[in-house]
């Protein structure tokens, strides 16, 4: 299944982010099977674990994923959600182990070494 970010719409200290499922067909003419989703995320909560409000549609996708791990395409076991502390603690997570990983790349790297020029006078 694949997930659409449909937008978002906020109510106080709380931001609903739309998508929609959709299953892809065997033939591009069919018309494929979509679901519409609907997950909400307390803003304090993520204001908490430092979450960027720009980075709520990918904890979401992140939440969607874990779910329909090892599940077949059609099983969604909601059509609303609230995303929980134990979601933003793993997204959290995550993202910190990818951060660590590539500063773990830019130090490994040789530092730049600018060429001398061959022949020059010193």
């Amino acid at each position: 299944m694949q997930f659409l970010y449909m937008g978002f719409t906020q109510q106080a200290g709380l931001r609903c982010f739309r998508f929609q499922g959709v299953l892809p067909t065997e033939r591009p003419a069919n018309v494929s099977s979509n679901i519409e989703l609907e997950m909400s995320a307390d803003m304090a909560l993520l204001a908490l674990h430092r979450v960027r409000v720009q980075d709520g549609p990918a904890l979401c996708l992140q939440v969607l994923g874990a779910m329909l791990a090892g599940a077949p395409d059609t099983a969604i076991p909601f059509e609303t959600y609230r995303i929980t502390e134990a979601d933003v603690r793993a997204f959290v997570i995550e993202r910190d182990a990818i951060d660590q990983a590539n500063l773990a790349k830019r130090k490994s790297r040789q530092p730049f070494k600018p060429l001398t020029p061959s022949g020059s006078a010193s």
